[in-house]
């Protein structure tokens, strides 16, 4: 069986820019809830905690499968798995469209959100497989951007859309855009792209590694500190503030422009300042963004100015996390990125589950001196997997 050399194989500039818009998508519909939360509450006749469990609850299934497909799917090839998956969250969403009642689209949500749970790590292992070394975190890096894309264009769009029209559409609308990426991978992706084999002796040497848990560590902790209160920001945004449908819109698309601004600025100076450094500069911007939530957040002004310093690192963070990952064990990088989705999803379920018990418990202004803390925790582990191992 065929396998592509990363130092011969020159992908065009078209198969990285079909990566990045699957991670458009993938990001969309993976935050798309938080985006619509206020017309989903008003049309399904549920709570703003039941639509955070749909972001909490399809991260569970995202943690539990990325390792299990990056395992069960080690010898197929990247570009049919990546296509295979953006046709099933393409099939997802379109469902999703047509779902009577709050209980059919949860369960159809934990079916298709699989697709999101292969796409976004194989990604990055198809790209570490694609590009050499020299090129490699600011190739990532690009491909991550659809990320903070999503929450740059795709989420302030859904969220006046949603006021405006039905949410229905939007879901409609994901699934179009997940077929079209699907279509432009299979046609520009290079065949023949299979990582190492990985057995489940070598799945344990991964977790063995010190600075690979404290890296998993990190990210898991950075996740929980942020979904504390992402989910619910919208809803958040209203109680506090009493902001309108445009004022909310308008924070996330200042979240959401920052984030893309971060990660353009991560992306042509990580090759410079290194991966480690690009990523504690990142966790720092986030929880001083928290910080400014925790102190400001009845004025709508001040607000959004601190929603804007917290998404300039929202983008970056987690494409840097990967980078370093790679840099680690280029050879276990199927492995250990897909561990580091699975972590990644697993902050995101634990940050929504926390954020939702404070609003139950009537403690929603915790939400972000809760998610600072955990912000901080992740700097320091992050500080000390640099300092201990260089990672």
């Amino acid at each position: 069986m065929p396998r592509a050399d990363a130092t011969t194989m020159r992908p065009s500039r078209a198969a990285l820019l079909f990566l990045l818009i699957g991670n458009i998508v993938i990001g969309s519909g993976v935050l798309a809830p938080a985006a619509m939360i206020n017309a989903m509450t008003v049309d399904l006749g549920v709570s703003a905690v039941a639509i955070g469990a749909l972001i909490g609850w399809g991260a569970v299934v995202l943690c539990i499968g990325a390792p299990a497909f990056g395992f069960l799917t080690n010898r197929m090839d990247r570009r049919f798995l990546l296509a295979a998956s953006l046709v099933l969250y393409a099939v997802g969403h379109a469902a999703s469209a047509f779902a009577p009642d709050y209980e059919t689209l949860f369960i159809i949500r934990l079916a298709m959100i699989s697709g999101a749970a292969i796409f976004t790590p194989q990604a990055a292992s198809a790209v570490a497989l694609m590009v050499p070394e020299a090129r490699r975190a600011s190739s990532i890096a690009l491909v991550f951007m659809g990320w903070a894309i999503a929450g740059a264009v795709v989420v302030p769009f859904m969220s006046i859309f949603a006021e405006t029209m039905n949410w229905r559409y939007l879901y409609a609308g994901l699934a179009v855009a997940a077929a079209v990426a699907a279509a432009g991978v299979v046609l520009l992706m290079p065949a023949g792209l299979y990582p190492a084999r990985m057995t489940l002796r070598t799945w344990g040497g991964v977790l063995t590694r010190p600075p690979i848990l404290f890296l998993l560590g990190t990210t898991c902790l950075q996740l929980i500190g942020q979904f504390t209160l992402y989910p619910y920001l919208a809803a958040e945004l209203r109680r506090a503030t009493e902001a309108d449908a445009t004022g909310v819109a308008l924070v996330f698309g200042l979240y959401g422009a920052a984030g893309l601004f971060g990660s353009i600025v991560a992306a042509r100076t990580v090759d410079w300042i290194g991966a480690p450094r690009s990523q504690l500069i990142c966790l720092l911007t986030l929880a001083a963004g928290l910080a400014g939530w925790s102190l400001f957040s009845t004025s709508l002004v001040l607000t959004a100015g601190s929603i804007f310093v917290w998404g300039l690192g929202f983008g970056a963070a987690v494409s840097m996390q990967q980078a370093r990952l790679i840099a680690v064990a280029p050879a276990l990088a199927s492995a250990s990125v897909a561990l580091n989705t699975s972590v990644l999803y697993l902050g995101q379920a634990l940050g929504s589950a926390i954020g939702g018990a404070l609003i139950a418990y009537r403690f929603p202004s915790l939400l972000g001196p809760a998610g600072l803390v955990f912000l901080l925790l992740a700097f320091a582990a992050s500080a000390w997997a640099y300092r201990r191992f260089a990672a």
